[in-house]
């Protein structure tokens, strides 16, 4: 479990830290003793001694977190950032008065208390492990912790060694912006967190029930990460535009196996029309599992959190798949392994194919940006940078939310993608290879998710701080609709059904716990269905009587909601096995349906008539995502 965790919670170091060679191995109290009691001058504190010390300034660190030895936070600096400082076992801190008025710094637990008049500083030097938080009597906006650890190898394991911005943009930035910016949720930079340091602690901790805000202690989130990050939240952000373009994603181009000596038929006894693509969300893997037997296959080797799949609807044997740190793979499904792989960007998320097989497009929120290439090569063809005007006027940069391709037959040879912050959606003519785009604009706030219907005529993307999914006629290029469907829609790759002579469209919400049906012909809503918290995604089968919706976020957050295809929808069952359950899919034929249990470990199997558990595969770690290879041949994108 904590293995898991560090990889979906921010790095949180939070200061640049002044550092000496070495200290005394003075051990004879356990515990914080001081290395001078009494307030000393500011010309004499301890003073960098090597080319890499750096003065306090307040910064977010570019690197893992680094236990060291010594550190000289300011009250200033105090005031605005420095509130978690991680050292290791022996450190001193010096704390020093750069203000004009007096401040004492005061061990919440007893352990120091000094008045520091200005100009003058304080010194304490931790000699056990532990987390030892302070305050200032005279200032209730100068708080901090000093987080000691047993070694500086202890330190450098917190989330996985990782740079914080990395970590944070990863797990949170969904939600609360690349930069902190916010999103669908608030904004998290200094001049917004007006409550003190115990209550983002708690918040952190405990999370906010009925929201996709979850309870990081339950799940394992140690209390010095927790500090961490709100240490981390105290800083102001870094919002420096970040440069991928052609000429960085060309030379990162690698094949990892002539394709020319592949076998011309597959070399395992999978369905290759059913085989389950299962993402291990910190092995960075893929699964592949039969879905006839239910047998695991292999496991794929690929890249961090592999997030986006598509399947190449003109060749059974392609499989392509983007994690988020923004490695594509081509994996060939008869052999089981990834043939070529580039980097198409820093942060990536969804992934499409045009509908004959010759391009791919890849939306990337780190930097804002689209990029298409050649789906036999990978070779990189044009990156479309996202920048534009949101419904309120401001132009800003924008990551790219969904992506998905439009049938040729049935209405064009198009790309659509949602600009997440602009509020726009943009199609984009693979048929020309100058790429050109239609542009959308005052689609709704905080775009995310999106499906096209049968026909290919209409994308429904939800809006969701409008609490709304968008309709646009994908032809005329034009919005025509907005369907209040609840808080916070997130339909994730969509559930369409058609029953007595009607095509419904549903979506689950991130915010609440229902799911919302509407009438595709005329887009009235027709019907909700209550499940037992926000979820994240649902999913309906052509050959299958029900419509399976999960409720992650719910409380349990291991349910599953099974209802008629028919109004009024009633429930037939919830299922409850398991511990964090998500993103149901069926099998091919629509007879079973497979659930990924996250922190369970294991991927269940059901009947999908009768409900009843069939198979349980627990050799996959960290489940989450599920793709069948049926979906190459879906009408609501590639």
């Amino acid at each position: 479990m904590k293995r898991y965790l560090r990889y979906l919670v921010p790095l949180l170091l939070i200061a640049s830290f002044t550092t000496v060679a070495c200290l005394s191995d003075d051990d004879d109290d356990p515990t914080a003793t001081p290395a001078d009691a009494t307030a000393t001058e500011a010309a004499e504190a301890p003073t960098a001694t090597s080319a890499d010390d750096a003065d306090v300034d307040g910064d977010a660190p570019t690197g893992p977190i680094e236990a060291v030895s010594h550190a000289e936070p300011s009250i200033s600096a105090l005031a605005e950032s420095d509130r978690t400082i991680y050292v290791a076992t022996g450190a001193t801190i010096t704390w020093t008065n750069d203000s004009d008025s007096p401040h004492t710094i005061t061990s919440d637990d007893g352990w120091f208390h000094q008045e520091i008049a200005p100009g003058d500083s304080f010194e304490w030097q931790f000699n056990e492990p532990g987390t030892y938080p302070y305050h200032d009597e005279l200032d209730d906006s100068i708080q901090g912790r000093v987080i000691v650890v047993a070694s500086a190898a202890v330190a450098a394991e917190y989330f996985e060694g990782k740079p914080v911005a990395d970590y944070f943009t990863d797990a949170c930035g969904g939600c609360h912006g690349p930069n902190r910016e916010g999103a669908t949720g608030p904004a998290l930079v200094p001049g917004r967190l007006t409550s003190d340091d115990d209550f983002y602690f708690n918040v952190i901790a405990d999370g906010r029930p009925g929201t996709v805000m979850p309870a990081w202690e339950q799940l394992g989130l140690s209390d010095e990460e927790i500090w961490g990050l709100v240490g981390y939240i105290r800083t102001e952000p870094d919002a420096d535009a970040v440069k991928w373009e052609l000429d960085e994603i060309a030379p990162t181009l690698e094949v990892l196996v002539d394709e020319s000596t592949l076998p011309d038929e597959p070399q395992h006894t999978g369905n290759i029309d059913n085989l389950m693509l299962i993402t291990e969300r910190e092995s960075r893997a893929i699964a592949v599992v039969d879905g006839d037997t239910n047998e695991l296959l292999a496991h794929v080797p690929a890249s961090y959190r592999a997030h986006g799949y598509t399947f190449d609807p003109t060749n059974e044997r392609w499989a392509y798949n983007v994690g988020r740190d923004g490695w594509l793979f081509k994996i060939d499904l008869y052999t089981l392994q990834a043939v070529r792989k580039v980097r198409v960007g820093l942060d990536s998320r969804g992934l499409a194919m045009s509908d004959d097989g010759k391009y791919l497009l890849i939306g990337n929120f780190i930097p804002n940006s689209a990029v298409i290439l050649d789906a036999e090569t990978l070779e990189p063809l044009k990156v479309i940078e996202t920048v534009g005007a949101s419904p309120s006027g401001e132009v800003v940069n924008s990551r790219v939310c969904i992506t998905s391709d439009v049938s040729m037959e049935m209405v064009g040879p198009y790309f659509l993608i949602a600009l997440k912050e602009a509020g726009q959606i943009w199609r984009i003519d693979f048929s020309d290879p100058e790429f050109p785009i239609d542009k959308i604009e005052n689609v709704g706030n905080i775009l995310h998710d999106g499906f096209l219907s049968p026909d290919n005529k209409y994308f429904y993307v939800a809006s969701q701080t409008d609490n709304w999914m968008a309709v646009i006629d994908v032809e005329k290029a034009e919005l025509v609709e907005q369907i209040p469907t609840g808080d916070t829609p997130h339909p994730g790759s969509g559930a369409v059904w058609e029953a007595d002579g009607t095509t419904y469209g549903a979506t689950v919400h991130a915010a609440e716990g229902k799911v919302t049906v509407w009438d595709l012909a005329t887009n009235e809503i027709v019907g909700t269905v209550p499940t037992a918290g926000p979820g994240l995604f649902l999913r309906a089968a052509e050959n299958s009587p029900y419509v399976w919706a999960d409720a992650l976020f719910g409380d349990p957050s291991n349910t599953i909601t099974v209802f008629e295809k028919e109004a009024p929808f009633e429930i037939v069952g919830v299922i409850d096995d398991g511990v964090m359950t998500l993103h149901p899919e069926f099998t091919d034929d629509g007879e079973f349906v497979y659930i990924s249990d996250w922190t369970g470990n294991t991927v269940r199997v059901y009947d999908a008539e009768t409900l009843e558990l069939v198979a349980e595969l627990t050799d996959i770690p960290a489940p989450t995502g599920i793709f069948n290879t049926v979906r190459r041949h879906e009408p609501l994108g590639h």
